[in-house]
């Protein structure tokens, strides 16, 4: 595998630095998950791990760890959904920061569904994870992602990303 990308950026200086909500606005309802949306999360996390070729963790683990997730004041998660259907989720982790001197966010995954991919789904969800950071008052967001990950990369670069170092 290679090795992740770190970014580093206000996430209140994100949210204003691109406006542009494309794709289904109308139709895609993006909110913070509560604990009764682990059976929404659980699939979607699932195919992740599979778009991603990784073996485990298993369907079980995952279910598990959302549970723990769903209800720890460290985690927020975002999800997509349309009448009913889970169709992504951002992931975002917090922890307090000597260098950013405050609380500070990473957003460790973002995920859509295939046949959403390239409508705005995934930038909605990015900047409501960029919202839930702003709302808890973090000072810094980094990003967890690969450098291959072009999707991903090219949506954070759309909201003022950039890549400072990678991750050893």
């Amino acid at each position: 595998l290679a090795a992740p990308m770190g970014f580093v950026r206000d996430p209140a200086v994100a949210l204003r630095h691109n406006e542009a909500d494309a794709g289904r606005a109308d139709t895609v309802n993006i909110r913070k998950a509560t604990p009764a949306d682990g059976p929404l999360l659980v699939p979607l996390v699932c195919a992740f791990r599979d778009f991603l070729q990784r073996p485990a963790p298993s369907d079980g683990d995952i279910a598990a760890s959302l549970v723990y997730q769903l209800r720890s004041p460290e985690v927020d998660i975002a999800i997509a959904e349309e009448q009913g259907a889970g169709l992504g989720y951002a992931t975002l982790l917090y922890r307090y920061s000597l260098w950013a001197n405050g609380l500070e966010a990473t957003l460790q995954d973002l995920f859509v569904r295939e046949g959403l991919r390239g409508t705005g789904a995934g930038h909605r969800l990015a900047r409501a994870a960029l919202a839930l950071a702003a709302e808890r008052g973090c000072r810094s967001i980094r990003l967890d992602t690969n450098e291959h990950n072009r999707a991903a990369n090219a949506i954070y670069t759309a909201l003022g990303f950039s890549a400072v170092s990678r991750v050893w």
